[in-house]
């Protein structure tokens, strides 16, 4: 399909033009660079000008302002992509910034989630956590892990501790909820695992528990 560049307009408290192609917008490029690539309305962007462009001019931009957004504070990959494409990068241009940043271990998942949950596990429900993470496009299967690192942390500071304490809460949790588990329904006791679950309780625990 063939590109024009339809419009070319200002960005509010920027000196970048955004630019429009086929009426819609697709990247943003300053005044100068506007010239160094001879882009104006009317004119025909091909594959190797946009290529050259993407490649020179918004990819190592991108990059810089992956790194930048990192110094202001730690965040995931869905939302520095999120944060760029916003920015008026092209989400290609985002997902491969991104994906630099990552190679150098500057944008990690697991270590954003494990950090959120050290600051935050004393002041909201895993529940809450979980939803946090995912609203922040954290895989269920990093979320897991961030809670396990989490988890062994707290037992190697806190030793047999909290492993007592831990059941102690469980069983009063179940306690609240049945005077008799034995007397629970399949269904009724598959609600119980998952409220329990949502605590931050292991599954393993919760079926131990429940059998005694």
């Amino acid at each position: 399909m063939e590109r024009t560049i339809t419009s070319i307009e200002s960005c509010k408290g920027s000196r970048k033009r955004k630019v429009y192609v086929n009426d819609e917008f697709l990247f943003s490029l300053y005044p100068a660079e506007l010239r160094q690539y001879e882009l104006e309305e009317g004119s025909l962007l091909t594959e190797e000008l946009w290529a050259e462009i993407l490649r020179d001019a918004l990819l190592p931009r991108a990059k810089k302002r992956v790194l930048n957004l990192l110094i202001a504070k730690d965040r995931s990959r869905k939302e520095l992509s999120e944060r760029l494409v916003a920015d008026g990068y092209p989400a290609e241009t985002a997902e491969e910034a991104v994906e630099y940043a990552e190679a150098y271990h500057y944008v990690d998942d697991l270590r954003f989630a494990v950090n959120l949950l050290r600051s935050r596990q004393e002041e909201e429900s895993s529940r809450r956590l979980s939803m946090r993470l995912n609203e922040k496009g954290i895989s269920r299967e990093v979320i897991e892990e961030a809670f396990d690192t989490v988890r062994e942390e707290r037992i190697e500071l806190m030793g047999d501790a909290f492993e007592e304490a831990e059941q102690t809460a469980l069983r009063r949790q179940i306690r609240r909820r049945t005077s008799d588990p034995a007397s629970l329904s399949e269904k009724e006791r598959q609600k119980l695992m998952a409220a329990l679950y949502a605590r931050g309780f292991r599954s393993s625990d919760i079926t131990a528990a429940l059998r005694c």
